[in-house]
């Protein structure tokens, strides 16, 4: 687990580093996605199965693929893309890092008797972490940690978003609401010189009496 773990996160800081460094944008929102992609791997790593999915769902399928649009509706001249490649140097990073983790996927073993764990599971340290709870402040308050797990992050999520932490999921709705419609406010432009139009009175108006003639009085 830990060689995956130090895995994925190499091909964070590298994928970032592709996102920086590359000169064309749209080499750029792929690598960005490749980032998404390898954080939600750690987060499936750590047991937040809730996160990685909204991860994916929300930077790769809808802010990432809005930027690969956007960025390639730009006027970007073919002369300025391909001044700015590097040759099959990226594809080939890529594709050794994929044979990599190939490799390690065929091969790999999950060492449950680790150090830590039987360390852990010492009757002495569960007496002593008992201790130090029963003695502690923090335990006025709710332990999360302990419903994690009884249940999945789902069911456990659902309740504090929606009960406990209510007011506070409303609050930060209605900051998200306020920025959207400040952005669109802000955007709308509006033409002072342009003629206002009346759809309904343009629809209902007598077509004998808009289409008229004019004689021309000859000199």
């Amino acid at each position: 687990m830990n060689t995956l773990y130090f895995f994925f996160s190499t091909g964070i800081w590298v994928a970032a580093t592709l996102v920086v460094r590359s000169k064309n944008p749209v080499h750029s929102v792929f690598y960005l996605v490749l980032l998404f992609c390898n954080a939600s791997a750690l987060l499936f790593m750590l047991g937040l199965e809730f996160f990685a999915l909204l991860n994916i769902y929300v930077y790769v399928g809808a802010l990432a693929v809005m930027f690969l649009f956007v960025v390639m509706l730009l006027d970007i001249t073919y002369t300025e893309i391909v001044a700015s490649q590097r040759g099959y140097y990226p594809i080939a990073i890529l594709f050794i890092y994929g044979l990599i983790f190939a490799l390690y996927l065929y091969d790999v073993k999950v060492d449950t008797s680790t150090e830590l764990w039987e360390h852990i599971q010492k009757p002495e340290f569960i007496n002593y972490a008992k201790t130090l709870l029963d003695n502690s402040m923090f335990t006025y308050f709710f332990e999360w940690g302990s419903l994690a797990y009884q249940m999945d992050n789902m069911k456990a999520l659902t309740p504090a978003l929606y009960i406990h932490y209510v007011d506070l999921l409303l609050i930060a709705s209605l900051i998200l609401l306020v920025a959207m419609i400040g952005a669109v406010v802000l955007c709308l432009k509006k033409r002072v010189d342009s003629p206002l139009q009346d759809i309904y009175a343009q629809h209902n108006r007598e077509f004998q009496k808009v289409v008229y003639t004019i004689k021309k009085e000859n000199n």
